[in-house]
Formats: C-alpha cells, structure tokens, sequence
C-alpha cells in the first residue's frame, strides 16, 4: 500500500512538472515573439541548474558549457565589461519550452530576451533585466 501511494504521488508530481505548470508566473503580452524553431539559451544564473531547468522546462534539459564575451553577472542581471567573460551554460528548447522559460523569467515585465554570441560563434538567448539599472524590473 505504501509502494502505491509513493508512486501515485511521483506521477502526480511528474505530471505537474512536465504538463501543468501552474506554478509558472503567467505569460505577460509584452514579451517578444517566440523562435519558430529550436533555439540555444545561455544560462548564468538559476538556469544553471538542471533541477531548475527540469522544473521550468518540463523535462530534462541537457547543457553544455558556455561562455558569453564581453559580460559579468550583477546580482540577478549582466553588466557590459568589455575585457570579462561569463562562464555559463548552453541549452536548446522548443518554442512550446521558451514560452515556459518567458513565464519563468516573466519576459516582458520583469525580464527581457536579447539573442547575443557566444564565445564559440553561436548565437543564444539570454535573459536580462529591463530598464537601465533593472531596478524598475525589481519592483512589482
């Protein structure tokens, strides 16, 4: 009886993680127009992390190592600086899975998606604070 119920409750988990994303914050209208294919993201920050992205993506997202010329990471944003290089991670996603990455970030509110290169010439999304400072984005 316990065998059944762990495993009752690991697939209502897997279900909530991989088809009904509620926990997402909703898609906001002013973000951009979805890739019509796959596309690379760079990851500097949670997206790291492939727990994270197995939540927020609905499945498990392999990635590589990357790195982003000319940024630093600030707290929750990058910074120009031109002599730096950020280390980070590449992953490609379906547009289905960027618009759950869009509502993660909650691109078009909060966060921004600008299509940058990378170090070994690819190109891939990278998400970044709105405003100057960002500090606008902070604040609901």
């Amino acid at each position: 009886m316990l065998t059944l119920s762990l495993v009752v409750i690991l697939l209502a988990a897997w279900i909530t993680v991989t088809r009904a994303p509620f926990y997402l914050p909703r898609y906001d209208q002013n973000a951009p127009p979805l890739p019509e294919e796959e596309s690379y993201v760079f990851g500097f920050a949670t997206l790291r992390n492939p727990i994270v992205r197995l939540v927020v993506v609905g499945r498990l997202v392999p990635a590589e190592p990357a790195r982003l010329s000319g940024f630093t990471r600030y707290r929750r944003d990058l910074r120009d600086t031109p002599d730096m290089t950020l280390e980070g991670v590449r992953f490609r996603v379906t547009p289905a899975e960027m618009k759950r990455l869009d509502r993660y970030e909650q691109t078009g509110r909060k966060y921004r998606r600008d299509l940058l290169p990378l170090e070994d010439g690819s190109l891939a999304w990278v998400y970044r604070l709105m405003g100057e400072t960002g500090v606008e984005a902070l604040q609901d």
